[in-house]
Formats: structure tokens, C-alpha cells, sequence
């Protein structure tokens, strides 16, 4: 259910993070709708539960999972309509891009890159 690249430079909780959020957007997780527990996406994955558990924590801060305790987490209703998550994807883009122009990459490179990103992701959905 949830792939995580060992090779990728984006940390492990990033990726759960977006393949969670990749299954809402698909409809595969529908609204109020039960997600594995943190301890089954552990032993799946490989990952270490801290390290799902900060996923965990951050989908909900963001408004897209709540937890019912002693019951699990489940998909808010309004998941992928947070202003929150909008705001939080503009500001890690905005952190990346002047990342990139203090180590000296041309804004040219840096929009083939996000192209390139964009196009990649197109083609692994198909």
C-alpha cells in the first residue's frame, strides 16, 4: 500500500506523508475511512514507528487524519480542502527554491527540475 524509495533524498516520513496523501487524493482512503495503524505501516515498510508516527502527527496538525484514541486514525472530511496543506506545500517549495539559489543553481535549471518532477509523477500514476 505504501511504497517507500530507499534511494530518494526525501525523508522517510515525507514519503509516507505523500503516499497517504496520494491514496486520499485517489479516493482509496475516503472520508472517515480507518488508516492502517502506524504499527502496520512500521512492520510493512520497514520504517521505524517514530518515524510513522511523525507522519502521523503532521497529517494531522495539517487537518487531513484525525485520531480517535483507542481506535485509531481516520480521514478527515475536508482532508484534501485544508488551507493548511496549501500553505505548508508553498513553503516547502519556497524553502527548497532559496536552498537552491544559495548553492548557485540558475532558476532555469531549477524550473526543468520542477517540469521534470511534475512530468515523473505524471507518468508513475499512469
Amino acid at each position: 500500500m505504501i511504497h517507500i524509495d530507499r534511494q530518494s533524498r526525501v525523508p522517510v516520513f515525507e514519503q509516507i506523508k505523500n503516499e497517504l496523501m496520494k491514496l486520499i487524493a485517489l479516493g482509496v482512503l475516503e472520508p472517515h475511512s480507518r488508516l492502517p495503524s502506524i504499527r502496520q505501516i512500521a512492520a510493512e515498510t520497514g520504517v521505524n514507528i517514530n518515524t510513522v508516527k511523525k507522519a502521523f502527527a503532521e497529517l494531522e496538525m495539517h487537518g487531513v487524519i484525525y485520531s480517535v484514541p483507542g481506535t485509531g486514525s481516520f480521514v478527515n472530511l475536508n482532508a484534501l480542502s485544508d488551507e493548511n496543506l496549501r500553505k505548508n506545500a508553498f513553503l516547502e517549495v519556497e524553502t527548497a527554491v532559496k536552498a537552491a539559489k544559495a548553492k548557485g543553481i540558475a532558476m532555469d535549471e531549477v524550473l526543468t527540475l520542477i517540469r521534470d518532477l511534475y512530468n515523473k509523477e505524471d507518468a508513475n500514476d499512469d
